[in-house]
């Protein structure tokens, strides 16, 4: 035990120290790579010391998820995309990057044999459909893109979790529509669903009819999760809950599973913008998306088990 747990902290302090120094670094010829040794490996190495430790002395009555086991955190931006800048004269990318890792391990920490994978594990830049082209290779159960919002002006304040427009709205349902966003690209081009079985003929009806339904299915549950992360949001923070909305992100588009973009808050407001770099503000955003995959898990359980 006391081995596992000293591999664990020496690779996971190399991960840590790794994602500092490549902050400092320029890109890399080859994302995730810097002098021959590639990031996302020795993160997959400190996992694997962390799950063999929690496996030979694992704690009574450990948290699980039924349905989640694999989680995307995408932090946005990074790179030339700084994203936005605050009041505090910090830059939003820096701030999702080091959400994501708290995240990450606040998640790891609830749910040991849950994997997480980030887009991003340092300052880096990273197209948008590269972001849901890793998601889409990992598996994921669900995929968490993260962010802080700005305004024109600093009176906007409040969270918001957005999840992607669909081509048609089903009927009977009236949702909340978003304007085009910055970061959204119109027109990116929706991939194939993944998993969609060709039927019939070409040309036939079926094979339409049997994509819509999984698009249909899948932004159904993005929608569940959407409501559970503005849930989270609702229990933990002091601030506006602006609601769940619908737009055209590019980072969302593509997507094999539920997927959201989350904005934890207005970096140009004169008072949250302060707020936001603090570390409890980010402990408690992160305590609301560990309530709010726990949550989805259950309700993911509920749709999927439904007759």
């Amino acid at each position: 035990m006391h081995v596992n747990l000293k591999i664990s902290s020496i690779v996971g302090a190399l991960a840590c120290g790794l994602a500092l120094v490549l902050g400092a670094q320029p890109a890399a010829a080859h994302p995730g790579s810097l002098w021959g040794i590639d990031l996302s490996s020795v993160v997959a190495l400190r996992d694997q010391a962390r799950l063999a430790a929690h496996r030979t002395t694992p704690p009574p009555q450990q948290a699980e998820l039924e349905r989640v086991r694999t989680i995307v955190l995408d932090p946005g931006h990074g790179g030339e995309n700084h994203g936005a800048i605050g009041v505090a004269g910090i830059r939003e990318k820096h701030l999702t990057l080091e959400l994501a890792y708290h995240l990450r391990e606040a998640i790891q920490a609830r749910y040991p044999e849950v994997r997480v994978v980030m887009t991003r594990y340092w300052d880096t830049s990273m197209g948008l459909s590269e972001r849901v082209h890793l998601a889409n290779l990992a598996e994921a159960d669900l995929f968490l893109s993260l962010h802080y919002n700005a305004a024109v002006h600093n009176r906007a304040l409040g969270y918001e979790t957005f999840f992607l427009t669909p081509e048609e709205v089903t009927p009977g349902e009236q949702q909340e529509q978003s304007p085009m966003l910055a970061s959204a690209e119109g027109g990116a081009v929706e991939s194939p669903v993944e998993g969609a079985r060709l039927v019939g003929q070409h040309g036939d009806d079926l094979i339409f009819i049997q994509r819509d339904l999984m698009r249909a299915h899948q932004h159904q549950l993005s929608g569940h999760l959407a409501h559970c992360v503005q849930n989270g949001f609702r229990t933990h923070l002091d601030s506006i809950d602006r609601g769940v909305k619908q737009a055209n992100f590019g980072v969302l588009r593509g997507a094999h599973m539920p997927a959201v973009v989350v904005e934890a808050g207005f970096l140009t407001h004169p008072g949250e913008g302060q707020e936001l770099v603090q570390r409890a503000h980010r402990q408690r955003v992160v305590n609301a998306l560990v309530d709010a995959i726990d949550a989805f898990d259950d309700e993911m359980a509920r749709v999927l088990d439904q007759p």
